[in-house]
């Protein structure tokens, strides 16, 4: 701050200079001011000898005391001796006007040069005071190349009114522990009282302490798919920054479920690479379940409308058509009835016959006995208004990577069933 506010002065400073410096160049008096200071140094040389001799009869005239010859009372207002020397002639003017430029010149060219000097000392010293808060900055960057990290927080001043949970966390809470990098969730907070205009929303917030060992700033993902028995689109906890050789605690606020219960949370995705290079730290290569003492799971929600469009002894597959004011699109709740995780992809919506551009399911993870629920899936850039009236199909492609013989692709599935399938 101090050297903020020493630069800013020295800035207003410099300006201040320049502004004189360029009135010194300037030289603002102007001719006619020079001329009358000329003429009147004329008359003041001139007038230095006041006695003249009477024209009439040749007395001597004392003109400070007399205005007329005191002998013989002749005027000497006309006298060629007098007015002589009030009558400056225009080459003496001018020759006194050009050496009072010069002086004037000779001092303003004094003045210029001891404002210019003053002028390039502040510059430098502006210089300087910008190379060493460069040197610095850069001394500190070389030294911690890290400056948005996350650090040590607290739940009071993170997330007020949060208070820990009735439950607790069920085995040691570590998503992961590798090459000097560790996760772990330590608490779950909750407040239930926390209401908002659409209904009741951020429930719960995770407690996480990140340790990072590895002796190298660390750049970390976090994503979680599934929440007490339901499952989305994975949805992002954190990506951030962790300094090395530092242990921190973070808050995460999750928006998956509306209850401040939880039993089980899957996190499916966490990748761990350094700041400097990208070299990989940690990447998951599959779901971590951590479990809580409570028993409570999400019941299965089907919107009003929703038609089983697909069901085999794996998964049963409801869809819901959303027609809305500017946009429509279709919405999948998908029930894994099988004893294996699985993931779930889409390909582009064929309307009409033709394929087009749309939204997709990208392997989204379905814990086994888990519920899913797509965002919607709709054409993008398409000026289709209404889909129902159009022939519209999608197949959806599943595997499991405990056993890939279990995959399977449901073919093209009819968006616009109206009944149940048999």
């Amino acid at each position: 701050m101090f050297f903020v506010l020493l630069f800013l002065a020295l800035l207003i400073y410099l300006i201040i200079e320049i502004i004189h410096y360029c009135k010194v160049k300037a030289n603002v008096i102007s001719r006619n001011e020079v001329k009358k200071a000329a003429e009147e140094k004329a008359r003041n040389l001139k007038i230095d000898d006041p006695i003249i001799s009477c024209d009439y009869c040749g007395a001597k005239v004392d003109t400070r005391i007399h205005k007329v010859c005191p002998q013989c009372g002749g005027a000497f207002d006309r006298d060629i001796e007098w007015t002589s020397k009030f009558n400056v002639k225009s080459e003496f003017i001018d020759e006194q006007t050009r050496e009072i430029i010069s002086q004037r010149e000779e001092k303003a060219q004094e003045e210029a040069k001891k404002t210019l000097k003053r002028i390039r000392n502040t510059i430098f010293a502006l210089v300087g005071i910008n190379i060493f808060i460069f040197g610095v900055a850069l001394i500190f960057l070389l030294l911690n190349p890290l400056t948005s990290a996350r650090g040590n927080e607290t739940i009071d001043k993170e997330f007020p009114g949060y208070v820990r949970s009735d439950y607790d966390i069920e085995g040691d809470g570590v998503i992961c522990d590798s090459n000097g990098f560790k996760i772990t969730l330590t608490g779950i907070y909750t407040n239930p009282k926390r209401i908002g205009d659409d209904g009741y929303y951020g429930s719960i917030v995770m407690e996480f302490q990140v340790e990072n060992n590895t002796g190298k700033d660390v750049s970390a993902s976090l994503y979680c798919a599934g929440n007490s028995g339901m499952s989305r689109e994975n949805l992002i906890l954190f990506y951030d920054n962790f300094r090395k050789n530092k242990t921190v605690k973070i808050y995460e606020q999750m928006y998956l479920g509306s209850s401040e219960k939880v039993s089980e949370l899957v996190f499916n995705e966490l990748r761990a690479t350094t700041t400097k290079n990208y070299e990989k730290i940690y990447e998951l290569k599959d779901p971590v379940k951590i479990k809580t003492t409570s028993n409570f799971t999400y019941p299965l929600e089907l919107e009003e409308g929703s038609v089983l469009i697909f069901s085999n002894d794996m998964v049963d597959i409801y869809r819901t058509y959303n027609l809305r004011e500017n946009d429509c699109g279709y919405v999948l709740t998908i029930i894994n009835k099988s004893d294996k995780d699985l993931t779930v992809s889409s390909d582009n919506l064929l309307i009409d016959g033709a394929e087009e551009d749309s939204s997709k399911l990208r392997k989204d993870l379905i814990p086994t006995g888990y519920w899913f629920k797509s965002n919607d899936l709709s054409p993008i850039n398409s000026d289709y208004s209404d889909l129902s009236q159009n022939d519209t199909r999608l197949s959806l492609n599943f595997s499991c990577k405990e056993d890939p013989a279990l995959g399977f692709s449901t073919g093209y599935l009819d968006l616009n069933q109206q009944s149940d399938i048999e």
